[in-house]
């Protein structure tokens, strides 16, 4: 599976975290001032695209190679416009896994859209990276590896309906969820983990520490 990862310009994780995934990835993003965030660390950017409000020429010109894409319009944000950009290059698949860093730090508001942007990517095997946890979408069913005694978060996005945990501390079956804290601090076992909702959309934060977070399912 091909790998991309978007660098945003927000509060990086520390490099445990981040280099591991330039390693493995295929292609590199800069979402705007994301440019800078790499700069700063000798990350060479494949693309930089956004609306460039916040990106400084300087910047631009540490990644000679990178192919420089002005996305002005404001109905999105520069994260979710690198998330449609995937979407839309033929050279990636619909299940491309997609890495992000970059989104912690700053405004309330644009922390919360990027766990709104999960749900704008177009590939199930979306991950924001954060400082010793990671977040994705969950829609639908969806298997993943958790350490033992790994704390494990769900946060229902509206109603959900039909949700089942299993392989994780505290199981649950066929049962609803609204947005509310019932969802919070559950545990891994050291298994293969398996949520399924019948009906809505959550989103699952896990700690990781070890920074692994495998997909075994969609």
């Amino acid at each position: 599976m091909e790998r991309v990862l978007i660098g945003a310009a927000g509060k990086w994780p520390d490099e445990a975290t981040w280099q591991p995934l330039i390693d493995a990835a295929d292609f590199i993003i800069a979402a705007d001032a994301g440019a800078e965030q790499m700069a700063t660390r000798e990350i060479s950017a494949d693309i930089i695209l956004g609306d460039m409000d916040s990106l400084a020429a300087n910047n631009v010109s540490k990644h000679p190679d990178a192919e420089v894409i002005n996305m002005p319009w404001q109905s999105d944000s520069d994260l979710v416009k690198a998330l449609h950009w995937v979407a839309e290059d033929e050279r990636f698949s619909e299940t491309v896994h997609i890495d992000i860093v970059g989104i912690e730090g700053g405004r309330p508001d644009h922390a919360l859209a990027a766990y709104a942007a999960l749900f704008e990517s177009a590939s199930p095997n979306t991950i924001l990276h954060l400082q010793d946890w990671q977040a994705t979408a969950v829609i639908g069913t969806h298997e993943f590896h958790c350490s033992s005694g790994a704390i494990v978060s769900l946060f229902a996005i509206g109603p959900v309906t039909g949700l089942t945990i299993q392989g994780l501390k505290y199981e649950m079956k066929d049962e609803n969820m609204d947005f509310s804290s019932l969802g919070l601090h559950n545990e891994g076992t050291g298994k293969t983990a398996r949520i399924t909702v019948s009906e809505g959309k959550l989103v699952l934060l896990q700690e990781s520490n070890d920074n692994q977070f495998s997909y075994e399912g969609a």
